[in-house]
C-alpha cells in the first residue's frame, strides 16, 4: 500500500519573505532596464550618446515609473503574465522554496518555463519603453520642445575657440538657446526649429569650465 500523502501546510514565514525578496528585486530589476532603454532611445533622438549624459542611476527607476503611467495597459499585461505563470506554477505542483523539482515537472522544465517567463516580461518592458521614447519626442517636437526653457550663456574671457571653430560668445547672450540638459560636466544646448528633427538641430555641448554665468529664461517657445 502507498503511504499517505502529508497535506501541504500554508508557507511559512520565511517563504513568505522569500517569495517577496524576489518579486522586489524582479520590479526593481524591469524599472531599472526599462528606464535605461527609455533614457537611451530618447536621448538619442537628439544625437546624444546615454554615456554623455551621465543621469544619476536612481533616475532610471523614475524613467521606468514614466513607461508604466505611460502605457498602463503593457504593464497590466505584465502582471497578468506574472499571475498567470504563478498559477501554472502552482497548479502543478510546484513548492515555495525556489530549489527542488516539483511534482509534475522536472527540474529543467521548470527552469526553462521561469526563463521564458521573465524574457516575456523583460521583452514588453522593453518595446514599452522604446515606444513611449519615440512618443515623448514626438511630443516635444511638434509642441515646439516646452519642457526646454531658454537660456542665456556668458562664456569666460579667457575661452578663446579653437582653430577654425566658430565664435559662439555673442550668439549664446541673445537667449535664442534652449537647455536641453545638464550635469556635473557639461551643458546641452539646443536651438530647435519647428518640424525639424532633433537630430538635424544645431546641438552645442558646453563644459561647465568655458562658463562664467548662465541665465535661464521663463520663456519655453523658439526665437523667431
Amino acid at each position: 500500500m502507498n503511504a499517505p500523502q502529508a497535506k501541504k501546510g500554508p508557507p511559512s514565514l520565511g517563504e513568505l519573505v522569500g517569495v517577496t525578496t524576489f518579486v522586489i528585486g524582479l520590479i526593481s530589476a524591469w524599472l531599472y532596464v526599462t528606464g535605461w532603454t527609455y533614457a537611451y532611445h530618447y536621448f538619442d533622438r537628439f544625437g546624444i550618446p546615454l554615456l554623455m549624459v551621465d543621469i544619476p542611476k536612481e533616475t532610471y527607476f523614475v524613467y521606468g515609473g514614466i513607461v508604466v503611467q505611460q502605457f498602463s495597459i503593457w504593464a497590466l499585461a505584465i502582471g497578468v503574465v506574472g499571475v498567470f505563470s504563478l498559477i501554472l506554477w502552482r497548479r502543478f505542483g510546484a513548492k515555495w522554496h525556489w530549489v527542488g523539482a516539483t511534482e509534475h515537472w522536472p527540474k529543467a522544465a521548470v527552469g526553462i518555463f521561469m526563463f521564458v517567463v521573465l524574457a516575456a516580461i523583460f521583452w514588453i518592458g522593453r518595446h514599452a519603453a522604446i515606444t513611449a521614447a519615440h512618443q515623448q519626442y514626438v511630443e516635444q517636437r511638434d509642441t515646439d520642445y516646452s519642457a526646454y526653457p531658454r537660456v542665456q550663456v556668458w562664456l569666460k574671457q579667457d575661452t578663446k575657440p579653437r582653430d577654425s571653430s566658430p565664435d559662439l560668445s555673442a550668439d549664446l547672450t541673445t537667449g535664442c538657446y534652449r537647455l536641453l540638459l545638464h550635469n556635473q560636466n557639461r551643458l546641452f544646448l539646443l536651438r530647435p526649429v519647428k518640424g525639424t528633427p532633433a537630430a538635424s538641430l544645431p546641438l552645442l555641448t558646453l563644459p561647465w569650465d568655458r562658463i562664467e554665468l548662465m541665465r535661464v529664461m521663463p520663456d519655453y517657445s523658439s526665437c523667431k
